[in-house]
Formats: structure tokens, sequence, C-alpha cells
């Protein structure tokens, strides 16, 4: 069936409504705006060799397990966190991994014993919040 009027007319008024939101909604458009100045590289993180940074991991975890505000279901999960990280630190060890590896993996027990120290920081604050 061939168009008929008022639906070619509808079709019409339709893209010209289209049109008009189109214009309108590009008038008011912010200036774009200049680029601020590039941000500074994230400084290298300067890390001893791998045993010396994991063996900080679990000196922190440790530390933290002394915390007199933690229950003793924290405590004892803590120490098996100890047993496992020196279960797989050796097995780390036996593996030999490259220089790079080294690194990395140095890098990460780094970050982790940050981590785990500021967790402390944070325990020896007060109480853990009470979730009722």
């Amino acid at each position: 069936m061939p168009p008929t009027l008022p639906s070619a007319f509808h079709r019409i008024l339709r893209d010209f409504g289209v049109l008009l939101i189109g214009f309108c909604a590009c008038a008011h458009a912010d200036p774009p705006v200049k680029p601020g100045p590039p941000l500074a590289a994230e400084p290298d993180i300067v890390v001893g060799t791998m045993d010396d940074e994991c063996n900080g991991l679990t000196k922190a975890i440790d530390t933290w397990s002394h915390c007199p505000n933690l229950d003793d279901g924290d405590r004892a999960w803590m120490r098996s966190l100890i047993d496992y990280a020196n279960q797989m630190f050796a097995a780390g060890r036996a593996g030999k991994p490259e220089a790079d590896a080294q690194h990395a993996i140095a890098l990460a027990c780094h970050r982790a014993a940050v981590s785990i120290t500021n967790a402390n920081t944070r325990c020896l604050a007060g109480p853990r919040p009470r979730v009722d």
C-alpha cells in the first residue's frame, strides 16, 4: 500500500523535531577545556631482595597479629596466613626464578607489607566498628 498523506506528513514532522532537538542540544555546548600539565610518573619503588621483602611481609603480619584490638579468630587466621606464606616463599625460592621475576615478587611482597602495616595502624587506633 502506498504511503498516505498523514503518514508522510508525520515522518516529515518527526524528522524536523529530531533536527530541532539536535540544534538545541548543540547550541549550548561548553567550550573545550584546555588540557592541564602532564602528570609526573610515579617514582620507582626501591626494594631489597626477594627474600628480604618476603620476610618483611611475614614480620608485618606477625606484628599485626599482636594488635590488642583483634579477636582470637583473627589471630588464628594470621598464624595460618604466616605458615602458608612461608610455604609459598619456600616453593618460590626452590623454583629459582629469574632476576626480573624475583624483582616482581619482591615488589609485590613490599606492597603487601605496606598494606599490612597500614592495617596494623588502623587496628591500633581502636576496636573494629560493630556491624549489627
